[in-house]
């Protein structure tokens, strides 16, 4: 029965080396019940890992918009984030995504650019703002959640990181990257 479902969930999720790397029990070959026991606990475990269905569905409904620079890979970082409930490194990810976006609308050319926070600041202070009320608000959310590297910064803020904010993250990814299929707007 176990080998069964090890096989299955290697089918399910292809792209998860917590359960890749789990190997099928050999009857006889463990004379050791806690093997077994331990195998399939690590599995339960792998499995309650993948996200909810919404916060994947989010994801997939993404489209970059056709001018994004190649983010493919820290894209694909972030699923793989979210597919293991690796809620601070989603949020980090996401905004880190958020940043490339709008620095690719933006005429700086310096290495360090103005942050995040800086262009969702400079985003809305345009006349007209570039993005609707409802974008920069998740856009400023998300600027916050970027800064939860900075261990003094979670702290102060309390904000903890857990399956709404990666959800927020996301919306805020996804309505970033609807505004910017419209090619004009540029700062």
């Amino acid at each position: 029965m176990f080998n069964a479902l090890l096989k299955e969930s290697k089918l399910l999720y292809p792209n998860r080396p917590d359960i890749l790397a789990l190997q099928e029990y050999e009857e006889g070959a463990y004379p050791i019940l806690d093997d077994f026991n331990g195998r399939v606990e690590r599995l339960k475990a792998s499995l309650e890992l993948r996200p909810p269905a919404a916060i994947a569905n989010l994801l997939g409904e993404i489209v970059l918009p056709d001018d994004a620079p190649d983010i493919n890979n820290d894209l694909r970082e972030l699923e793989d984030a979210v597919a293991l409930g690796l809620a601070k490194t989603t949020l980090v990810l996401a905004g880190s995504i958020a940043e490339a976006l709008l620095l690719s609308r933006h005429p700086d050319a310096s290495d360090r650019g103005p942050g995040l926070p800086g262009l969702v600041r400079m985003a809305r202070n345009k006349r007209p703002p570039l993005f609707g009320e409802d974008t920069l608000r998740h856009l400023e959310t998300l600027a916050d959640y970027r800064n939860l590297i900075h261990p003094r910064a979670q702290r102060r803020t309390r904000i903890e990181p857990n399956s709404s904010r990666i959800e927020e993250a996301i919306i805020a990814l996804k309505l970033l990257c609807s505004e910017l299929q419209n090619p004009d707007r540029r700062f």
